[in-house]
C-alpha cells in the first residue's frame, strides 16, 4: 500500500499508509470577531476504512503551498503512526467509537464532537472535566486560533477545539 508525506510551507504535516482520500476545500465562514465572512482551507484525509480515521488541518491560510509526496516503500516510517489513534478529549481509543477526526497532534471522537455541538447548540451541560474558555494562553489544536480571534473553546484532557473546527469536523463525520 503506497504511503503519503503531506508537508505545508515544507514542513511534514502528516505522513500515512491507508490513505484513501486526499479533499482540499475552500469554505467561505463567519468572521466571528470583525463580522462579515473570512476564507478558510481544510485538507482532509480519509485513512482506512470509511469513516475509521479523519484527519483534518484547518489552520491552512490563502498562501500556504502544500505538497503531497508519494514515498518509496524505504521512506515509509515503521511501527509509527503520524495520526493520533485515541480521542485527545476523552481518551477513547479506536476501538470504541465510530470514528475520529484528528489534527496534527490532537483527535476528537464523534462521541465527543456531538457533546459539544450539543453544548453550544442546545446549551446542554458540558462532560465531567470539560470547560469554555474564552480567555487565556490555549488555542485550538486543529487551527491554532486562541480568543478572542475565536469566540472561545472548548477544552477537556489539555486538548482544545474552537467553534469553527468542531463544525467542520462535525461535518466530515455527517458526510459520511
Amino acid at each position: 500500500m503506497a504511503a503519503f508525506e503531506i508537508s505545508v510551507n515544507g514542513k511534514p504535516r502528516f505522513v500515512e499508509e491507508d490513505v484513501k482520500a486526499i479533499t482540499i476545500v475552500a469554505d467561505r465562514v463567519p468572521d466571528l470577531t470583525l463580522g462579515g465572512e473570512i476564507e478558510k482551507v481544510y485538507l482532509h484525509v480519509g485513512i482506512g476504512e470509511a469513516g475509521e480515521y479523519q484527519y483534518l488541518g484547518g489552520d491552512l491560510r490563502p498562501g500556504d503551498e502544500i505538497s503531497i509526496r508519494v514515498l518509496t516503500d524505504d521512506e515509509i516510517p515503521t511501527g509509527t503512526t503520524s495520526f493520533p489513534t485515541s480521542c485527545s478529549f476523552c481518551g477513547s481509543d479506536h476501538f470504541h467509537i465510530s470514528s475520529l477526526t484528528g489534527g496534527p497532534q490532537v483527535a476528537i471522537c464523534d462521541g465527543c464532537l456531538q457533546v459539544f455541538h450539543a453544548v453550544i447548540i442546545q446549551g446542554a451541560r458540558l462532560p465531567l472535566g470539560a470547560s469554555i474558555r474564552d480567555q487565556g494562553p490555549d488555542q485550538c489544536d486543529f487551527c491554532h486560533k486562541a480568543p478572542p480571534e475565536v469566540p472561545g473553546l472548548l477544552v477537556r484532557n489539555s486538548a482544545a477545539i474552537c467553534p469553527e473546527c468542531l463544525r467542520a469536523c462535525l461535518d466530515l463525520i455527517t458526510e459520511q
